[in-house]
């Protein structure tokens, strides 16, 4: 199916409903580059953020298409509004040396219905904006407003790019330094824990080796249409959407140090770094962060018994389950319907690599972040 096919069946399927295409005169009918950043009251952050992307090699910047989705639900409360509208004006008073379109998603009238608003939607809405540009090999990148970016981040991504012809990418990053000691020592401890636990499950031979980072992805335009867009959820939403992708194509590294998250303690959604540092500045500690070696050990070992288990019937497997697992692994297994899926996994597979790839859809990376958690708990 041709990209233009994939994309209207993209966008009657999936995408955000009334997107302003006819508000806004662009340069160009088409680019091949995109960074995208959801911005809700980050009238302190944002100014920075546009610098660092401004830094950038011009030849880049004068293909790239920078989209500001200024947000808010419809029950804000005002000061957020105001924030915002303030956020808009200080932008446009400012020249750049690229161009940008602000997406308004916060006025009276243009406001998010509170039962879906945040940041997932907010990043689908400007990353369904960029498709309209888009072609079938566009890269769009996934950024923050309280986010930095190395000088060269977009001439190493795109050389990477070129040479790779990746699908989809993470970047390594590096928390921003705070004023607070407290902080400094919490962003040090989550950062090494949150690239300890990729790394440990990438050496488990699992496709899910990677850190959920919003601010670290970059994807073309024909995958992120094949997976269905950004995923809507209000928190983790780039968990989810790299989970996605990695179902459906590899998800490749870039080693350097390209991105600069905000380590503020500002709780904004469950489970973000915001909700991390908060959690470690009020008990000096992280709840459900670490597991232990035995975890990915026994991770490593489920994933190498199915594997090797191609063709064979599930009682076979069952029998090997019980030989090899305690009964609390091998019941979350079945809690988690392997008997389901096992027939289905074997008939649809015509290879071995095929049965692998599905075996791996079905033990994806919540699965495998739920196991991690239970085996620990234990």
């Amino acid at each position: 199916m041709s990209f233009n096919k994939s994309y209207n069946t993209y966008k009657k399927k999936f995408s955000y409903n009334n997107l302003p295409f006819n508000e806004h005169t662009t340069k160009s009918e088409k680019y091949p580059y995109f960074i995208v950043i959801p911005v809700y009251n980050e009238i302190n952050y944002i100014v920075n953020t546009l610098q660092s992307i401004n830094n950038q090699n011009q030849n880049l910047l004068d293909k790239t298409l920078i989209i500001l989705v200024i947000n808010n639900s419809n029950t804000s409360k005002p000061e957020i509004i105001t924030s915002n509208y303030n956020t808009h004006q200080k932008i446009t008073e400012k020249k750049y040396n690229f161009e940008y379109i602000i997406l308004d998603y916060y006025s009276v009238d243009n406001a998010i219905s509170e039962k879906y608003f945040g940041v997932g939607l907010a990043r689908k809405i400007g990353l369904d904006f960029a498709l309209h540009y888009s072609y079938e090999n566009s890269l769009l990148f996934c950024l923050d407003a309280d986010t930095l970016i190395d000088k060269n981040y977009l001439k190493i991504i795109i050389q990477y790019y070129i040479k790779n012809n990746f699908s989809v990418t993470t970047i390594n990053f590096q928390h921003q330094l705070s004023s607070d000691p407290i902080i400094n020592k919490g962003i040090q401890i989550y950062e090494e824990a949150l690239k300890d636990i990729s790394s440990k499950i990438r050496s488990c031979n699992s496709p899910y080796g990677y850190v959920s980072m919003g601010s670290a992805i970059v994807c073309n335009a024909a995958s992120y249409v094949a997976v269905g867009g950004m995923s809507k959820k209000k928190a983790a939403e780039d968990f989810y959407f790299l989970q996605s992708l990695a179902k459906y194509t590899k998800i490749h590294h870039i080693q350097e140090i390209l991105v600069f998250p905000s380590s503020r303690n500002e709780e904004r959604v469950h489970l973000g770094t915001g909700y991390r540092m908060n959690e470690y500045h009020l008990n000096n500690s992280f709840k459900n962060l670490f597991f232990t070696d035995e975890s990915y050990y026994i991770i490593k070992k489920v994933i190498c018994l199915f594997e090797n288990h191609y063709h064979q019937s599930y009682e076979c497997i069952n029998k090997e389950l019980n030989k090899h697992f305690s009964n609390n692994i091998c019941n979350f297994l079945y809690e988690h319907k392997i008997e389901n899926v096992w027939d289905k996994i074997n008939s649809n597979s015509k290879t071995k690599n095929q049965f692998i790839t599905f075996f791996h859809q079905w033990f994806d990376a919540l699965k495998i972040m739920k196991l991690l958690k239970y085996i620990s708990q234990g």
